[in-house]
């Protein structure tokens, strides 16, 4: 059992076209579709992906842009505006 020889001792499972060059595959995918990872879902579940794909990058910048104060001012800012159910009422003679 011999072994095939590869020329320049390189990969031998890389295509090569009629003169026997090499072809290099591209590794980044088609230019057209950001996602190759979506190309078995129907196009209704890809416009599904790439939406939320793109709402969540959205809401990722919104939040980037805000500094820890101005978070912490809004929460205060919330808690603030919300009923206060939860205060034990006044029962009694007291």
């Amino acid at each position: 059992m011999s072994m095939p020889s590869t020329v320049g001792g390189g990969r031998s499972d890389l295509p090569t076209n009629p003169n026997n060059e090499r072809i290099e595959l591209d590794k980044t995918g088609d230019e057209g579709n950001p996602h190759p990872d979506y190309d078995h879902l129907t196009p209704a579940e890809r416009c599904y992906m790439e939406q939320k794909h793109k709402i969540d990058m959205q809401k990722m910048a919104k939040v980037a842009n805000k500094s820890h104060r101005d978070r912490i001012q809004d929460f205060n800012q919330y808690l603030a505006n919300l009923s206060e159910h939860y205060d034990i009422p006044k029962v009694g003679p007291s």
